[in-house]
């Protein structure tokens, strides 16, 4: 079984950038107006007013200062509060494409390698702007690279789950050199007008080459130890949106086809999952949590 090693990364962000201070000051205004607006059913009982925010509270509660988006007046537009993102012609590369070639060079560059080495590529990300032409294919495409590419979705997760899916490949021979490549609009699924969570998301792209040890040439690179995986279905965190919302009309435009979380809910599950599953692992390679020097 070949030994694998990650010997490239590679990080695009999109040149605009929203502080907490520009967030909050288009919330709160959308706020004042929504309450505003319906003041009559509030007073009454029937629409419970919104609560405003604040520059303090989205730092306490995420420790965020601003995030990279790919279009920001939109954003800050109190009466729209959506990205303006215009389709692009199919002869036109698309947008997560974009993003995810300008990371893979940078990764490839890093790692000492071209498209000639690598055999595969998997985009896996949380949410994918259309489900065919796979965007992992295009961007095999534009890349130059031959071998096969496809996508794959495991949420908040899906990075992790690509580089696990990719090593088996470099493990079983399949591949030489695999790139797992992250685009993340996820701008264009928040609710910005969701106080709870319309703070802790941005734009971004990651890549991560994987390769046999044996090939690596890249004076920097990390030996993959131990992986494990695991799942477990919650309601806690849920986004509605899909192909079959045409099918019932009174569901389109609800807040539920935007990204969602009951934010105390995910904290109490996730933390300590995620604190177990480090531990074990860990234990599983034969380590101390004391020798780990980074997360």
């Amino acid at each position: 079984m070949n030994q694998v090693v990650i010997s490239g990364t590679g990080l695009y962000t999109p040149p605009y950038s929203i502080s907490n201070h520009e967030l909050i000051t288009c919330f709160n205004q959308y706020v004042r107006q929504f309450n505003a607006d319906n003041a009559s059913a509030i007073a009454a009982g029937d629409v419970v007013a919104l609560d405003e925010s604040s520059v303090e509270f989205i730092e306490k509660a995420s420790g965020i200062k601003s995030r990279h988006v790919v279009e920001k007046t939109g954003i800050l537009d109190p009466l729209r509060m959506v990205p303006h993102i215009p389709e692009r012609p199919d002869d036109q590369p698309s947008i997560m494409c974009e993003m995810a070639v300008n990371a893979a060079h940078q990764a490839l560059e890093r790692a000492g390698r071209s498209a000639q080495d690598v055999d595969a590529v998997i985009v896996a990300c949380s949410n994918l702007q259309r489900p065919y032409p796979a965007i992992a294919v295009e961007v095999q495409g534009a890349l130059g690279i031959e071998g096969y590419g496809y996508d794959m979705n495991v949420a908040c997760s899906s990075a992790t789950f690509g580089i696990q899916t990719a090593m088996s490949a470099i493990q079983s021979g399949q591949a030489r050199a695999v790139l797992v490549i992250n685009p993340e609009i996820t701008s264009g699924h928040l609710n910005w007008r969701d106080r709870d969570s319309h703070f802790i998301f941005g734009d971004a792209c990651t890549a991560i080459l994987l390769e046999r040890a044996d090939m690596a040439t890249s004076p920097h690179q990390f030996e993959i130890v131990v992986m494990k995986l695991k799942t477990q279905f919650s309601n806690n965190i849920r986004n509605n949106f899909g192909f079959l919302n045409r099918g019932d009309a009174s569901g389109i435009g609800k807040p539920d086809k935007l990204f969602r979380q009951q934010g105390r809910k995910v904290f109490k599950e996730v933390c300590p999952m995620a604190a177990a599953m480090i531990t074990g692992t860990v234990k599983q390679a034969d380590l101390q949590i004391e020798q780990i020097q980074r997360f």
